[in-house]
């Protein structure tokens, strides 16, 4: 293996869920390889289109050439690579988090963004370390757009640096707008569990997506209110790429990414002009316009070298269960007795690491 991606959690959304997402399309034809602790179904089926996916067996030796870490490096003793590189995806400071880049392994640390590399640098300067951390934005890839009218959301609300206070006085305001006015809007709010109440006929929660694109490229606002700890915001990122306008809190990412005040509204963070942003998101004439995409340099960091993933995916091996386990791809019990199967090299390399079967 070439490159490791180490995500303790790969949850069912999320910023890095993303990113590994972007990183698997962007560059599946580089030597990738992600491990995981606890992995969402539907992430790990878009994931292994185009990379390897391992779960971490803890102890269990793994090689390569270089490693990149998330918030957790667990595993990071289990792996022989000859580079190790922590990745800050957030201003961890501000959700309470001491990013680990004093681990003695490390030998580079990357920012997502300008603001996340010098909230890296600022952090490694209170602990006395003389680091200085690289930056390289998240890859982002587009697909054709649609279009309808509505308003969008993706986020966490169950953590308050998310802004769900904010996104209920926005809505409180947007239904007197079309109340005073006879307007109507639709706000798709794709969320986990929240315990604040959005009451409106105008709000409908909607279930997690691994990609809520569609609905992007077809909003006419995506809307983003979190706390200063948004480093990139790929949902922001995506609807202006699509050239769509957005609608965030005063976001530190903003003042380094090439977003104008004719494609984004700005709500203040104490909410103060939350009736001027419900006005402006219907009466602003947003005029065309086309953004560009900050370049990244991941195709500078990743090891070169090309892939056997497709291959390994083609080429059917013969197993033999040694364990009683359910296979979820069989959909059937296996147990020592069972007949020997064939399953492609990819899963048959996953059940071996689980301790499952054999090759024969």
């Amino acid at each position: 293996m070439k490159n490791i991606f180490y995500f303790r959690k790969i949850s069912a959304i999320g910023g890095t869920e993303q990113f590994l997402y972007e990183i698997a399309k962007k560059y599946k034809d580089y030597d990738i390889t992600v491990f995981y602790d606890e992995c969402d179904f539907s992430q790990l089926q878009r994931l292994q289109q185009f990379v390897r996916c391992r779960q971490r067996i803890p102890g269990k030796k793994v090689e390569c050439e270089k490693a990149f870490f998330n918030f957790n490096i667990d595993m990071i003793d289990d792996v022989q690579a000859k580079e190790y590189i922590f990745v800050c995806h957030a201003n961890y400071e501000e959700i309470g988090y001491k990013p680990p880049i004093k681990h003695p392994k490390l030998n580079k640390i990357i920012g997502v963004s300008q603001f996340a590399t010098d909230k890296a640098n600022e952090y490694a300067k209170k602990l006395g370390l003389d680091i200085k951390a690289e930056k390289c934005y998240n890859p982002l890839t587009l697909e054709p757009r649609e279009k309808v009218m509505l308003l969008v959301s993706a986020c966490r609300l169950d953590d308050v640096v998310k802004g769900g206070a904010r996104t209920q006085k926005l809505i409180s305001a947007l239904d007197k707008y079309c109340k005073e006015h006879n307007r109507h809007y639709l706000w798709l709010i794709f969320t986990n569990h929240t315990e604040i109440p959005l009451n409106s006929p105008n709000v409908v929660y909607m279930q997690p997506r691994v990609d809520v694109r569609p609905y992007i490229a077809m909003a006419d606002y995506v809307l983003q209110l979190s706390n200063d700890m948004e480093t990139y915001c790929y949902t922001t990122n995506e609807a202006t790429g699509y050239g769509v306008p957005i609608v965030t809190t005063p976001l530190s990412v903003y003042n380094e990414l090439p977003v104008t005040e004719n494609e984004r509204i700005v709500l203040d963070w104490d909410c103060s002009n939350v009736d001027e942003v419900a006005r402006l998101i219907f009466e602003k004439k947003v005029k065309p316009f086309k953004y560009e995409i900050p370049k990244d340099d991941w195709c500078k960091l990743l090891v070169p070298g090309k892939s056997t993933y497709q291959k390994d995916l083609k080429t059917m091996v013969t197993v033999k269960p040694i364990v009683h386990y359910f296979d979820l791809e069989r959909n059937e019990e296996m147990t020592r007795d069972s007949e020997p199967f064939k399953v492609n090299k990819v899963r048959a390399e996953y059940l071996v690491d689980l301790g499952y079967v054999e090759m024969i």
